[in-house]
């Protein structure tokens, strides 16, 4: 039974685990990925190819964010990321439960209620860029 127990913690912490949601085009895998913060700035003629969005705890740092999605980008096979909003973000879990019982307190029934946890994050939303001169 508490084989079980475990398997179930171990199976939703690995559901929780931050990943990269990406929608749009794949092409063959790049070697280089210009960053850009201001779609202005981006003087090539392109295409966009797809959004992605990424959600981590405040606690990461941001060099390992960035390089962990730009990674993921050369993957995809852009050319260029323009990252659209970089923001911190508040989560909340509720934690506990109701349960009664004789309480020394005063003498009357005790109820314990639950709480709420938030917890800070950082939201990063980014728009992946192929040169059409690479298509």
């Amino acid at each position: 039974m508490k084989s079980f127990v475990f398997l179930g913690i171990l199976l939703s912490m690995a559901s929780c685990a931050n990943k990269i949601i990406y929608y749009g085009r794949t092409y063959p895998p790049t070697d280089t990925v210009e960053i850009y913060f201001r779609e202005s700035d981006i003087s090539e003629a392109n295409e966009i190819m797809g959004k992605a969005t990424y959600e981590v705890t405040a606690r990461r740092n941001s060099d390992k964010v960035q390089n962990k999605i730009v990674t993921r980008v050369k993957e995809k096979g852009a050319d260029a990321i323009l990252f659209d909003e970089i923001a911190l973000t508040n989560t909340g879990s509720s934690t506990g439960g109701a349960a009664a019982g004789a309480g020394r307190r005063r003498g009357f029934l005790g109820i314990f209620g639950s709480k709420t946890k938030y917890t800070k994050g950082q939201m990063i939303k980014a728009t992946l860029v192929k040169y059409k001169k690479n298509l």
